[in-house]
């Protein structure tokens, strides 16, 4: 009854998809007259983090958790409602923003070292929801806009030398001050492995079930750089319910759990699945889709050996597998390189994944972070096809920490394999 009831969860969600936008738009005004290569900013500021290892009173961060550093970012609006944004965050290592008493940065309890070996970097992919145009009316040159963000990324601290993957979420405000300039103010919260704390035994510093994370407050100038269609009104305007999409599909997943010879995948990573997915495209070159999948619980391989627990493989299975929940943001390149028409029936896109991992059968979840290429091909207006292969990693700890690296330096992985079909859901207006 359980395992029915999975299989019906991920039909209903059928979750994401390649019906291309590019089936005729009403008229030309609905398509975006921006280029790919317009809307872009930069930004720069400073930073403080409040780290919130596992296991230690939150009520204690100051001065223990504090830190400071630097923000750089580089991002682009596809249009009023989405953008992304690729930004580095280099902290604890400069020695005018130092705080001498930052026990909960690793090595713990020695704050000097880990300055003094340079802090910490972390990279980060957001994929911005700019809340006033999504749900509001839009309005060129507004002052003050609200946008939120899912967040991924890894980290690597100097201090241990070692790092994680990192999955987060956090909201943006930012003030315009001319059609230039703005000011911002940002502030996140995010979950990473126990790499990032490296693997000191003073105190418990969780596993990836349990998280360390820490906030991530920074304030700073944003530049726009070149032509800003959409700022000045002309991006691709339609509602915030056209152009959405289904898909659903089965998969083939081919583990490469850290230290073990991939040669052997066949038969002892090999696992079945299913997958579904909805999604909107936001402009002809841009897509964000949430994803359910859900692997190893429905048909089985009963030689696999690579899933937890290494003990028992063969139990994943009876406990249902795993089941991976993910944000992709989906770039048709096709669109992108040869510019939009309605015409087209092939489309080529690329996409970056962001997520969590959930292995039922040992109750631990990690991050999980990936990329992958995906083909389509049109049917009639509504009806695509859609065949995908994708690569993610995750931390050690997503296999019970029986398989790789004691920390989450030690990354596991595994291709994804999707063949499916993809329904548009109402009026396509790109």
């Amino acid at each position: 009854m359980k395992r029915f009831l999975i299989i019906l969860c991920a039909a209903t969600c059928a979750v994401s998809g390649y019906s291309q936008p590019s089936e005729r738009a009403d008229s030309a005004e609905h398509v975006r007259k921006g280029t790919f290569w317009s809307d872009w900013f930069v930004q720069m500021g400073l930073d403080m983090s409040l780290q919130n290892p596992y296991g230690y009173n939150f009520s204690h961060v100051f001065p223990n958790g504090k830190t400071f550093g630097m923000d750089v970012a580089l991002g682009k609006w596809f249009s009023p409602q989405v953008g992304l944004r690729g930004k580095v965050n280099w902290e604890n290592g400069l020695p005018l923003l130092a705080n001498s008493q930052a026990n909960w940065v690793a090595p713990f309890y020695r704050p000097g070292v880990n300055r003094d070996n340079g802090g910490y970097v972390a990279a980060y992919g957001d994929v911005l929801l700019n809340l006033h145009n999504l749900f509001g009316t839009y309005k060129a040159g507004r002052t003050w806009e609200l946008s939120v963000y899912p967040r991924i990324g890894v980290n690597y601290n100097f201090g241990v030398s070692k790092g994680a993957l990192l999955a987060g979420a956090g909201i943006l405000n930012t003030y315009r001050l001319n059609a230039r300039w703005q000011l911002y103010a940002d502030v996140a919260y995010i979950m990473t492995g126990s790499g990032f704390v490296g693997s000191e035994n003073v105190a418990p510093t969780g596993t990836g079930s349990n998280s360390n994370g820490y906030f991530s407050i920074g304030v700073g100038a944003q530049a726009a750089l070149g032509r800003q269609d959409v700022a000045e009104g002309k991006g691709q305007t339609g509602g915030f319910w056209n152009d959405w999409f289904l898909q659903a599909g089965i998969d083939m997943s081919l583990m490469n759990p850290y230290g073990c010879k991939f040669s052997e995948v066949f038969p002892k990573g090999k696992t079945f699945g299913l997958n579904g997915a909805i999604g909107k495209w936001f402009t002809p070159e841009l897509a964000l889709r949430g994803r359910l999948h859900w692997e190893n619980g429905l048909i089985e391989n009963r030689q696999v050996e690579w899933v937890p627990p290494i003990s028992n493989p063969g139990s994943n299975y009876k406990e249902h597998g795993f089941v991976v929940m993910s944000l992709d943001a989906v770039l048709d390149l096709t669109n992108i390189i040869e510019g939009y028409s309605p015409d087209k029936r092939w489309h080529t896109s690329a996409f970056a994944r962001a997520g969590l991992i959930q292995q039922l059968a040992i109750k631990s979840a990690s991050p999980l972070m990936g990329i992958g290429v995906e083909e389509s091909f049109r049917l009639n207006e509504r009806l695509s096809l859609f065949g995908s292969l994708g690569y993610q990693v995750t931390t050690s700890e997503s296999s019970g920490g029986m398989t790789g690296m004691k920390v989450a330096t030690g990354s596991n992985g595994f291709f994804d394999i999707d063949l499916g079909v993809v329904l548009s859901l109402g009026r396509k207006t790109l």
